[in-house]
């Protein structure tokens, strides 16, 4: 093994242990970050991540690089139509009238968390909504709010056209929208590392942590199903993506056998 490998290989084993993503998801961005380097430089740069804290720059285009930022308004519609028809209801009549507290866990650039916004609103449930993840950048885009129509791939392509209401367009760019101020005073961004608790605490009624679990090593997703069970009690629904489920928590079981991905801690099981 060269310096440089040696380097790769050391920096791909901190990327697991600060952050949890997988060595083998990481593999082939790590390469290509790596790829313009001499085998001292690869050297000199794990030396630096590995004393530089997160909020080093460096750190920051790392974990940019080893992302996947790509989504879209109303993914896996089959599985929020069941949140919007039975789920989000019966959360409101738990909850007696009090606003429900939602958290979107990997929210990207926004469009998982607004699509929960626009639930919240068609369904006449108050609430207001914790919307995280590990991209600064995403984050930024999400605070934004403003989406780009083009044929083909694309945030709204899978959007109702009734959905389009909580859309204005922006003059003078062409084909680009923005989510209308007041579901966006609905949701709050932050970063968030999952492999840590939240700052501050949350309770939520909802937490959706869909296609996120995926990115993570096996033994990381013990520390991130352990944040997430962190910001539940017992009521609590949680969405995972179609080819996700827990590994280390029997806190959450799935509430019909038809979508095994919707999740909840049962009331009657006590806190």
């Amino acid at each position: 093994m060269t310096g440089g490998d040696a380097a790769q290989v050391s920096v791909t084993a901190l990327i697991e242990a600060r952050y949890g993503l997988s060595p083998r998801l990481q593999h082939d961005r790590l390469s290509a970050f790596f790829a313009d380097r001499s085998p001292l430089a690869r050297q000199l740069l794990a030396d630096h991540l590995h004393a530089a804290p997160e909020s080093d720059p460096v750190w920051q285009r790392l974990i940019e690089a080893m992302l996947v930022h790509e989504t879209f308004f109303y993914r896996h519609n089959d599985q929020l139509s069941v949140v919007a028809r039975y789920v989000l209801p019966a959360l409101r009549q738990r909850a007696g009238g009090m606003p429900l507290q939602l958290w979107c866990a990997g929210c990207a650039t926004g469009e998982e968390a607004y699509t929960l916004a626009f639930l919240l609103r068609d369904s006449g449930c108050a609430g207001k909504i914790l919307a995280s993840d590990l991209s600064a950048e995403s984050v930024a885009e999400a605070v934004a709010g403003k989406y780009s129509w083009k044929p083909g791939l694309n945030s709204f392509r899978a959007l109702p056209e009734a959905a389009w209401r909580y859309f204005e367009a922006l003059p003078g760019e062409a084909n680009r929208w923005r989510v209308v101020p007041e579901v966006r005073a609905q949701i709050t961004f932050q970063t968030h590392n999952l492999m840590r608790p939240l700052t501050p605490a949350l309770t939520a009624d909802l937490i959706s942590c869909r296609n996120t679990l995926i990115y993570f090593s096996d033994e990381s997703r013990r520390h991130a199903e352990a944040t997430l069970v962190a910001a539940s009690k017992p009521g609590t629904v949680l969405l995972l993506g179609p080819a996700e489920r827990l590994r280390y928590t029997n806190i959450f079981v799935p509430m019909t056998d038809a979508h095994p991905q919707i999740l909840h801690w049962p009331a009657e099981s006590g806190a």
